[in-house]
């Protein structure tokens, strides 16, 4: 006997089979069983989610000769005739290879005659999205009130594309991704079945690769059974798909806490010589820093990590791992636009690092001397308190980027030999860093001739920052333009003459 492949072998015969679709298979158990039969069906999903799979079973549904059931007893003519492709009044098209109206005119000449051997007729057409507008406009007629003996059962991946008079005379039902887990656990099933031996490490490795879909699982499962005839470990799995063999992500994402530039180029060397896989390096620092975030966020007991990431996780503050995976989401995209995919990878890693050199500072479980928060309730110890004019030292100090934006958004609240008290809204407290306040302490001793250290006060009501005077100000002046455009008698006779308008936030007021 031939072998057959386990993505056809394991195929669901039955609704009961169907993994990780419940919302659909029990909608059409209900359905079926209640004999409220729809003339048209559309599937929709990704590829290797069971849409073909799901029609198939339907059409036994339909057709069993023990009757309209939600359990076809798999047994019967029509039913193995249907498993084979070989039933008669079982039409599948492809629409991709059927796009003409000629061949949908062609197809709709039959409709009206009866069935031969079944119950009913089915047309099953997959990819029904390729079908062009004008086969479409054929079978709409045909569609809204076909013959009582024919079912449409259509299936596609880019719902989209069809045309909203043909969605909206169909029962849509959409498959959604498979989750890992779904996939594993059915992989172990099949695995065990298949009499084969697999760690759980490996399985659990196949099922992240078919990224939600059960066909491409059992085609890569199909390919590792091949590959080797030892039990199947994680190596085996990685060396299949083309992954790196050590767990560089972890090693990585040390390097960047660590600082270290020369080991975290020697490891990014290390993954170019093992084939360079970068697409999966990055996407594993990425699940590992969506781990550390829900290691921090959520108690240990429900979030169950590894020891290198709860390491990891206790090194990095909340914000850390946050700045670290913007940065490797929009790498994987911008890593391919340099010259060499070696080069891109680099510069994305090092994007991380210069990151943590200069915004963070990640092994410091206490915090830096530089950076004094007071509690507003609390008044600074002083000895002389002076008064000085905050908006016009602020404007003169040589700051850019986040420290200017920084220093906009702090109010001015006491001011000593030695410090400076500055009042910051919760919300812009982020923008205070460790680096930032050395920046503007290093402005501020410049001034001073001597040096100033920062002191914060977090308020929740801070309405005098220099931002907050400017903004005040620029509403002030755009109310006394307005008023004098309003007053101006030109303008008045513009609009009785020529119905003017007034273009809204184009009104300045010229000093």
């Amino acid at each position: 006997m031939s072998y057959i492949a386990l993505a056809r072998k394991w195929r669901p015969r039955t609704f009961s089979e169907l993994v990780g679709q419940p919302h659909v298979s029990t909608a059409l158990v209900n359905a079926l069983n209640q004999q409220r039969i729809h003339h048209a069906y559309l599937f929709t999903g990704t590829r290797g989610v069971g849409k073909t799979s799901v029609a198939r079973i339907l059409a036994k549904a339909l057709n069993c000769e023990q009757g309209i059931s939600s359990s076809p007893c798999l047994f019967c003519d029509a039913c193995t005739s249907i498993e084979h492709g070989r039933f008669i009044d079982l039409i599948e098209i492809d629409g991709a290879s059927k796009t003409k109206v000629e061949d949908t005119r062609e197809l709709l000449e039959n409709v009206q005659y009866a069935t031969v051997i079944g119950r009913f007729k089915i047309y099953l057409i997959d990819e029904v999205h390729m079908l062009s507008q004008h086969s479409f406009n054929a079978l709409l007629k045909t569609l809204e009130e076909p013959p009582s003996h024919v079912k449409f059962i259509f299936a596609t991946t880019d719902p989209q594309k069809i045309p909203p008079t043909i969605l909206s005379r169909c029962l849509q039902f959409n498959l959604k991704h498979l989750d890992p887990k779904v996939i594993g656990n059915q992989l172990q099933f099949i695995i065990d079945a298949e009499q084969q031996q697999a760690s759980l490490e490996a399985v659990q490795l196949l099922a992240r690769a078919a990224n939600g879909s059960m066909r491409d699982a059992l085609s890569m499962l199909d390919q590792v059974i091949v590959d080797q005839s030892t039990p199947i470990n994680l190596d085996h799995v990685k060396a299949m798909l083309g992954y790196t063999q050590q767990d560089f992500a972890i090693q990585l994402l040390h390097a960047i806490i660590q600082q270290n530039a020369s080991q975290l180029i020697q490891l990014c060397r290390q993954i170019s010589a093992e084939g360079g896989y970068f697409d999966y390096v990055i996407d594993e620092i990425i699940s590992y820093l969506h781990q550390i975030i829900l290691c921090k966020l959520l108690p240990a007991d429900n979030t169950p990590q590894t020891n290198a990431i709860q390491q990891l996780a206790h090194q990095m503050t909340l914000s850390e791992p946050q700045i670290l995976y913007q940065i490797a989401i929009k790498g994987t995209k911008e890593m391919y636009l340099a010259q060499t995919l070696t080069i891109g990878f680099e510069m994305v890693l090092l994007r991380m690092l210069t990151v943590g050199m200069d915004k963070m500072e990640f092994s410091t479980p206490s915090p830096s001397p530089t950076v004094n928060i007071q509690d507003p309730s609390m008044q600074p110890a002083v000895a002389v308190v002076e008064s000085i004019d905050w908006d016009g030292l602020s404007a003169k100090l040589n700051l850019t980027g986040i420290a200017r934006t920084a220093i906009k958004n702090a109010e001015f609240i006491s001011k000593t030999d030695t410090d400076i008290v500055l009042g910051v809204n919760k919300g812009h407290q982020a923008l205070f860093t460790a680096s930032i306040i050395k920046k503007i302490e290093q402005e501020l001793s410049n001034v001073y001739k001597t040096t100033i250290k920062l002191i914060l006060q977090i308020n929740s009501n801070i309405q005098n920052s220099p931002l907050h005077k400017q903004q005040r100000s620029n509403v002030e002046h755009a109310n006394q333009a307005q008023a004098a455009l309003d007053n101006d008698v030109f303008f008045q006779e513009l609009q009785q003459e020529f119905s003017a308008e007034i273009v809204q936030n184009s009104i300045s007021l010229i000093k």
